[in-house]
Order: structure tokens, then C-alpha cells, then sequence
């Protein structure tokens, strides 16, 4: 009879021990997948704004071409220039669009960006610089006058460029287009990276920099004179130069 008691005991104790077990595992598996949960409502929630900085910076990250590829949509591979509301400048000349890693997502990793320039007649792409790219220029529909400088010391380099012609301007050199036409004209302009950088010489230079220092580089010239000038820096792209002006009446 005692056998039978102990035995019963030892039965009871023992279902007790799994059963307690039991609990504990399914308290471990609720825990583990709240986490998970969390997660994708991140992802969705980064999903619904394509250009969200985490979502850039993640594509960036990638290990692997296929790798980007499991983090993209197809809508990132197309870029509508027409339609565009970033990287967009308008100015009295026309407006000019780009296309880079930073509003663009199928360029990341990929080297390469573009700019649209829709100038009006005599708009002009006042000279700038690409600080990490090379830039190629097609003409699409118009007459340019085009100029680059390269650094201290080089020559000024300047030509005209017509529909289905292409210029070059090294990476770094100060350029522009201008439109030499009384009507609308379209250029092309592709990088060979994908984070390109623009420098808009005269807005930088009068705009960003100390009075101070800008008086001195241009041999003393009073702070007054230089806030005056400040005041009528243009939006890119603006009205190019007087020839063309007074030759379309504007």
C-alpha cells in the first residue's frame, strides 16, 4: 500500500513539473515574437515614404547587389523629371531637375546621377561646380554657349554646342550653359557618381562666406557694398547675358 501512495505521488509531482515547463515555453514564444511584430511595422512605416533617410542609408548598406535589390520596388528604378519635387531649382531663366542618390533610389551604389535643364530664352545654368564628378552635357534641343575653367593657372576653355552635340567638364571645374536661342532649350547633363555635389560659384561666395573675408579677396571692398550685392543674388537658373537679352527684347 505505501508502494502504491509514493508511486501516485511521484505520478503527481512529475505532471506538475511538465505542465509548469509547458508554461514557461509558450511565455518564452510570446516574448520572442513581439519584437518581430515591431519590425515590420517599422518596415511599412519606412516603406510609405520612399525617401526616408533610414531607408536610404539601408539600400547604402547593402552587402551585395541582390542584397539591394531585396530592398528596393520596382518604382525605384524610374524618375520622372517632368513630375519631380526634389532636387527641382526655378529661377527667371527656367528650371533645371536632378536625378541623384539622394531623391532617386535606384542610383545608390550605381555611380551615376543626371540633371534636366529647361532653360528659357537666354536662361542660363549659372557657373557652378560638381565637387565629386565629371560631367558630360547633350544638347537636346538648342545652341549653348558653354565655358569651363579648371584650376589656377589653365586656360579658360569656352565653345558652342548644338543639338546632338556633347561637351565635357572635368570634375571640379568651374562651367555653365547658356542659351544662346530666343526660345526654350533642353540639355542633359549625366555624372559619373551618383552624389554629384553642386556649387553655385557666385551665390556661394557672396551668399555663404564671411563679409569680411569676401572683402578682403576682392581688395578691401566695404562690408555696405557687399551686403548690397547680396541682395541681388539670383535663383538658379536666371536670365543669361545682355547680348542675347537685348537681341530677344527681354
Amino acid at each position: 500500500m505505501a508502494l502504491i501512495q509514493s508511486l501516485c505521488m511521484l505520478a503527481i509531482f512529475s505532471d506538475a513539473l511538465v505542465c509548469r515547463q509547458f508554461a514557461m515555453k509558450n511565455n518564452t514564444t510570446t516574448t520572442t515574437t513581439t519584437p518581430s511584430t515591431s519590425t515590420s511595422t517599422s518596415t511599412v512605416a519606412n516603406n510609405t515614404n520612399p525617401l526616408a533617410p533610414s531607408r536610404l542609408e539601408s539600400i547604402k548598406n547593402s552587402y551585395s547587389e541582390l542584397n539591394l535589390l531585396s530592398k528596393t520596388n520596382p518604382s525605384d528604378f524610374i524618375f520622372d523629371f517632368d513630375k519631380a519635387v526634389t532636387g527641382v531649382s526655378t529661377g527667371t531663366g527656367g528650371r533645371t531637375v536632378s536625378a541623384t542618390a539622394a531623391n532617386f533610389p535606384g542610383l545608390i551604389n550605381h555611380g551615376i546621377a543626371m540633371t534636366i535643364g529647361f532653360l528659357g530664352p537666354c536662361g542660363i545654368n549659372l557657373p557652378h561646380t560638381h565637387p565629386r564628378a565629371t560631367e558630360i552635357n547633350f544638347s537636346v534641343d538648342g545652341d549653348f554657349q558653354i565655358g569651363f575653367f579648371q584650376e589656377n593657372s589653365a586656360s579658360f576653355v569656352m565653345n558652342e554646342i548644338h543639338k546632338n552635340q556633347v561637351a565635357v567638364f572635368p570634375k571640379g571645374a568651374i562651367h555653365f550653359e547658356q542659351n544662346l536661342n530666343c526660345t526654350p532649350a533642353t540639355f542633359v547633363a549625366a555624372f559619373n557618381s551618383e552624389d554629384p555635389g553642386v556649387l553655385t560659384i557666385g551665390n556661394s561666395f557672396f551668399g555663404s562666406l564671411p563679409a569680411t573675408v569676401v572683402g578682403a579677396s576682392l581688395g578691401g571692398l566695404n562690408i555696405t557694398t557687399i551686403e548690397d550685392i547680396r541682395v541681388h543674388l539670383v535663383q538658379n537658373p536666371s536670365v543669361g547675358i545682355a547680348e542675347c537679352r537685348q537681341r530677344c527684347g527681354l
